[in-house]
């Protein structure tokens, strides 16, 4: 469990956010937009959201956003923050601070479908990403990742904790579905587009009127196979990804049989690396959240998305 900031931490991290950004405005009151094991989210009274690392991990990534964030909001405009504000780590800040104007809308709701426009608008933003040059990227510092290779590399080290924590039918079919996961060769990709490579709710914004108004969280994107960026959206059901599907595809994506294989592939897998993520951290409650997630997910409940 993530100890909540109290009264006193907050004052500490205006001071030093008054002390290290002087051009950003009013600082307090600070509110506390979401906490986690790695960050948390602030929000000042002038809009502008300030992410605090937790740990060595946000400090990475904030690094990373900094680095890549104004080659891909002049790319993508301002449905992705624009990161303003930059602080390595120092005293008042051991693993660092990012900070951006907060953008509109809302995370959609989780279980439930956020409806056509949103699908239409995700799909579009999707085919945009993809579309972007693979060669600028890279020299603006975008790093390159095998998503199906860092999959495989995974298994060692959630399997044995899966063998203790399922019963015996549903390790068995864990157990398969990695042997045939494994010796997949539709897995092996020749595309190579840039990736958000988590488009998970939290990480998308909803506007009042249905519409795709904000997706967050740029330490994601690499350069990688485009079929990883369905995995996550699955989520939303199977009527959601026929219309993103089609809207990315009208949006001059391309989605063949092969990529749609890879797709439902890489949702299937999803799960295995936040428990790889949550053992590699000793974080009893999340190990707990994601073997939760794998027994309710796909492979042991097959979902049909009728690509």
């Amino acid at each position: 469990m993530v100890n909540p900031l109290s009264a006193a931490d907050l004052d500490a991290l205006a001071a030093a956010f008054e002390w290290i950004f002087p051009d950003i405005g009013a600082v307090r009151p600070l509110r506390v937009l979401g906490s986690g094991v790695r960050s948390v989210a602030l929000e000042t009274p002038g809009g502008v959201v300030l992410r605090v690392g937790r740990s060595s991990d946000a400090m990475e990534d904030y690094a990373k956003e900094w680095r890549i964030g104004k080659f891909l909001t002049a790319e993508l405009g301002s449905i992705v923050p624009d990161p303003r504000w930059h602080s390595p780590p120092c005293e008042a800040l051991p693993f660092g601070a990012l900070g951006y104007r907060k953008l509109a809308g809302n995370t959609p709701v989780w279980g439930a479908d956020p409806g056509p426009a949103f699908a239409e608008d995700l799909g579009a933003f999707m085919a945009k990403l993809h579309a972007i040059s693979a060669a600028e990227a890279r020299d603006a510092g975008v790093p390159e990742v095998d998503a199906y290779r860092r999959l495989l590399g995974v298994r060692d080290v959630v399997e044995p904790a899966l063998m203790t924590s399922l019963n015996a039918q549903e390790w068995s079919t864990i157990r398969a579905w990695w042997v045939a996961f494994a010796s997949d060769a539709r897995m092996v990709s020749e595309r190579s587009t840039v990736c958000h490579h988590d488009l998970w709710l939290d990480n998308l914004l909803c506007s009042d009127a249905g519409r795709l108004a904000g997706v967050l969280d740029l330490a994601h994107i690499e350069i990688g196979d485009p079929a990883h960026d369905f995995s996550a959206p699955g989520y939303f059901g199977a009527a959601f990804m026929r219309r993103l599907v089609a809207s990315y595809r009208s949006s001059g994506g391309r989605f063949e049989p092969d990529e749609a294989h890879r797709a439902r592939r890489f949702h299937e897998a999803r799960e295995f690396g936040g428990l790889a993520w949550a053992l590699e951290h000793d974080d009893a409650d999340e190990v707990a959240v994601a073997i939760g997630k794998i027994r309710g997910g796909p492979i042991l409940h097959p979902r049909n998305f009728l690509w």
